[in-house]
């Protein structure tokens, strides 16, 4: 992956990188992962099942090699210009991942009582 493309994922708020268990870096956000990278060119994506299915369709992407199910999503990034492409998806991934991440600390907040 680039530089550029990295420092951007970065630059999202809440985006953090770490290793990911099958070698490369993943990307979280607030703690949940929403995509990683092997090598310079393999974008592993998770989308929702919607996101997965326009963006398939569309052939804006391959189904992941190990993992269709759930959202998955492989880009890869063949040239400059598959950049932009792929900030497109990467933003999909991350809204989604922020949503779910947002809907989840809610409902831990309702869950609450206070003991005073």
């Amino acid at each position: 992956m680039s530089q550029s493309l990295q420092e951007w994922i970065l630059g999202l708020p809440g985006v953090t990188q770490a290793p990911h268990r099958f070698g490369g870096t993943e990307f979280q956000v607030h703690g949940l992962e929403f995509m990683h990278s092997h090598g310079s060119s393999y974008l592993d994506i998770r989308l929702s099942l919607e996101d997965q299915a326009r963006v398939l369709k569309e052939g804006r992407a391959e189904p992941h090699r190990f993992a269709p199910q759930g959202g998955w999503v492989t880009f890869r990034i063949r040239g400059d210009g598959d950049v932009e492409k792929a900030k497109e998806i990467i933003r999909l991934a991350y809204d989604n991942a922020e949503k779910k991440m947002k809907a989840h600390s809610a409902r831990r907040g309702a869950g609450q009582t206070s003991l005073v």
